[in-house]
């Protein structure tokens, strides 16, 4: 059987489940903690006093290990595009969907759009370079 990038098999677990959970993007960087989770987006909140905000679309999930989120994109990209005091209008999600799958890293990407997202095993000795 041939492998397939958009396979959503094995387990995975609920969105709401992983609020107050750490947030890691792909180069290993911590960007903080989820604090609300909408239909598309999770708000994630990183420091203590002047916090930083991000809206991200839930499309940049790549999986939970049970402990950490890991995202789809470095922690450049992410600053550069997600960094946002509110949530974006609906109508900029699909935008920015469509944009995003065009690029080299969403067409080889894994979507988690619906109400869950997948756990691997694991995942931590693969991407952190820690």
């Amino acid at each position: 059987m041939a492998s397939n990038n958009t396979s959503k098999e094995g387990p995975t677990i609920l969105w709401n489940m992983l609020k107050n959970k750490k947030v890691k993007t792909n180069d290993g960087k911590t960007v903080g903690e989820i604090k609300e989770i909408s239909q598309n987006y999770l708000r994630l909140e990183k420091g203590t006093f002047d916090k930083e905000k991000y809206w991200i679309p839930k499309y940049l999930a790549d999986a939970f290990d049970g402990e950490v989120l890991w995202l789809l994109i470095n922690e450049d990209d992410l600053k550069a595009r997600y960094l946002y005091g509110e949530q974006p209008q609906a109508g900029e999600y699909t935008k920015d969907f469509e944009t995003f799958k065009s690029t080299p890293t969403g067409q080889k990407a894994t979507y988690s759009v619906d109400e869950n997202v997948r756990v691997v095993e694991n995942y931590k000795h693969i991407r952190d370079p820690e």
